[in-house]
């Protein structure tokens, strides 16, 4: 497939990744890289209280992104009050998350933990498709602990008109350790009427490639980790160009300073934005290992100077 092929045909989203890819990260992002086709939220959780639940999904602070708002949440009212809210704001569509791996959130038969409540889902859906006001797609994982729960879940899926279904070939208990399973993945899809989306490792142009040329009838994938690790990586992708070493880091330190600039201007106190920064480095230092001595300077830093003069360093 060529490049021109791959742009028309593909869509790329940008994935909802807590505590990363928030209103601040998407601004930049897009800003310098161009908006990806949609970025879903990180999760609004619906049973929280009060307003502060939507202070990531202000329209004023996503103008530049086709947005789409993840709800985390297992009780029809509760997941309402807030679809009513969103749509109120402009929103036409939610996420429903039934993927989240993490164990204080499974535990409370929340994100992936639902995939053990074949009949509670359907209760959800059966409730919202009566009720919602906006279009809904689904984000999920093959099971909790068993790759085969997504088996009494499909038939489920396919009784409502979701706009997608986003999968991660994994389950909660690998969290995102060990390769995605690519043959479970395809099986589930051809039982899925939805259209499907592939999220999960794309981590390079290579990737991809390999990605559609094992799925020829996926056309929708998800990005995370990979957007962070390489910023460029859109790019690579509609082009089928490769981005040298030098220009991944130009693009991992415009986005840095962009990504500082925003959460300057809306957090508090050093600590504040020291602890915001700092854990993108995880995923920045992917193509950066020759730095190893600012990267470590980066990680061991307690002040915002020696944040900064670590960073110039590996810039």
């Amino acid at each position: 497939m060529n490049p021109s092929e791959i742009s028309s045909q593909n869509k790329i989203y940008l994935a909802p990744l807590q505590g990363f890819t928030d209103f601040a990260f998407r601004t930049a992002f897009s800003e310098l890289f161009g908006k990806p086709d949609a970025a879903f939220s990180p999760f609004i959780e619906t049973h929280e209280a009060g307003h502060k639940k939507y202070r990531d999904v202000i329209p004023a602070k996503n103008t530049g992104n086709n947005l789409i708002p993840q709800l985390l949440g297992n009780e029809t009212s509760e997941m309402m009050e807030v679809i009513t809210e969103l749509h109120k704001m402009g929103y036409p569509e939610v996420n429903l998350n039934l993927g989240c791996p993490y164990p204080m959130v499974t535990r409370k038969t929340m994100g992936a933990g639902l995939l053990r409540h074949s009949g509670k889902i359907d209760e959800l859906l059966n409730n919202l498709f009566k009720q919602s006001p906006c279009r809904i797609s689904v984000k999920m994982r093959l099971g909790l602990t068993e790759k085969t729960d997504w088996k009494e879940i499909v038939p489920i899926l396919n009784r409502y008109s979701l706009t997608e279904v986003i999968i991660h070939p994994r389950t909660a208990s690998q969290m995102y350790k060990g390769e995605p399973d690519m043959e479970t993945f395809i099986e589930m899809a051809a039982k899925l009427t939805p259209p499907v989306c592939y999220n999960g490792n794309i981590f390079s142009m290579e990737d991809f490639q390999l990605f559609t040329s094992q799925m020829p009838t996926i056309s929708r994938w998800m990005i995370g980790r990979g957007l962070i690790a390489n910023p460029l990586l859109i790019n690579e992708i509609k082009t089928g160009n490769k981005s040298s070493a030098t220009e991944i880091l130009r693009a991992i330190e415009k986005l840095h300073d962009r990504l500082f600039n925003i959460n300057s201007q809306h957090l508090s106190g050093e600590s504040h934005l020291l602890n915001k920064m700092k854990p993108y480095w995880v995923y920045f230092s992917t193509f950066l290992q020759e730095k190893r001595k600012g990267l470590k300077k980066i990680k061991k830093s307690t002040t915002l100077n020696g944040y900064l003069n670590a960073c110039q360093e590996v810039f």
